[in-house]
C-alpha cells in the first residue's frame, strides 16, 4: 500500500526539519567560553585585550596545562596606560609559574606565581582553549613587600613538550592595599610576554636570582 504523495514529501521534509534543529543546538567545542569565565571578565574586556596585543584562545576542550614553567626574560607587551614609566620591550623580573589540580569536567586548575618579592596564588582559575593552544583566567591573591592585592591574571599559549610556547600574561589591578604606593593603579593592566618564546619547564617551584636586578611585573615605578 502506498502512501499518498503529500504525506510521503512530507516524511523526509520533516526528518530534514529535525537535523537540521539539532545541527543547531550543537555546540562547536572549540569556540566560546564557559560561563564561569563569562562571570569573571566580559567579553568587551576580552575584545579590548586583543587589541593590545593578547592573545586569547577560545574552546572548552583544552590542553593538560599541568606543570612548573619561567618566563625569561619576561617582557612588557603594553604599558597600562601613558602614565606607565616603563615602555614595551622593557625586562620584569622572571616569572615562575605553577598550575596543578586541572580538572576535565569542569575545566577549573589551580595557579601560583613568583616573582621577585611577589607571590601569588589563586582559589582556582578556569581554562579556554582548543587543541594545544589554552588561556587561563584566575583571580590572584598577590603580596609584593608591604603591599597586597587582589589582581585578575590571563594567561594564554601553546602546550609543548618543552614547556608553554609564546607565553602572555595580563595582569589587571582589581585592589590593593599599598601603603607606599608600589604597584600599579587600580583599574589598569598591563601585558607581558616570554621575550624568547618559550616558557620552559621546570622542576623547582624555586625562584632563582635574576642577573641584573629588575621590577615585578606588578611595580608601578
Amino acid at each position: 500500500m502506498f502512501m499518498p504523495f503529500r504525506v510521503s514529501l512530507a516524511v523526509p521534509a520533516l526528518c530534514l526539519l529535525i537535523l537540521g534543529s539539532c545541527k543547531k543546538d550543537e555546540v562547536d567545542p572549540t569556540k566560546g567560553f564557559s560561563t564561569s569565565i563569562q562571570s569573571l571578565i566580559a567579553q568587551d574586556d576580552i575584545e579590548t585585550l586583543r587589541q593590545r596585543g593578547m592573545p586569547i584562545y577560545e574552546g572548552t576542550v583544552p590542553p593538560n596545562i599541568e606543570g612548573i614553567y619561567m618566563s625569561a626574560p619576561h617582557e612588557l607587551v603594553s604599558p597600562y596606560g601613558p602614565d606607565d614609566t616603563f615602555r614595551p620591550g622593557d625586562e620584569f623580573t622572571d616569572l615562575i609559574l605553577r598550575f596543578s589540580e586541572q580538572t576535565s569536567t569542569d575545566q577549573r586548575a589551580k595557579v601560583e606565581l613568583k616573582t621577585g618579592n611577589s607571590t601569588g596564588a589563586g582559589q582556582g582559575g578556569f581554562i579556554a582553549g582548543n587543541g594545544t593552544q589554552f588561556t587561563f583566567f584566575a583571580e590572584i591573591d598577590l603580596k609584593s613587600g608591604a603591599a597586597t592585592a587582589k589582581q585578575i591574571r590571563i594567561f594564554s599559549g601553546e602546550m609543548t613538550s618543552d614547556g608553554i610556547k609564546n607565553l602572555y600574561t595580563t595582569l589587571y589591578m582589581k585592589s590593593k592595599n599599598d601603603p607606599s604606593d608600589e604597584l600599579i593603579p587600580v583599574g589598569t593592566s598591563r601585558i607581558i610576554k616570554d621575550g624568547d618564546g618559550l616558557a620552559s619547564k621546570r622542576t623547582s617551584f624555586r625562584a632563582g636570582a635574576d642577573a641584573v636586578e629588575k621590577p615585578t611585573d606588578s611595580a608601578g615605578r
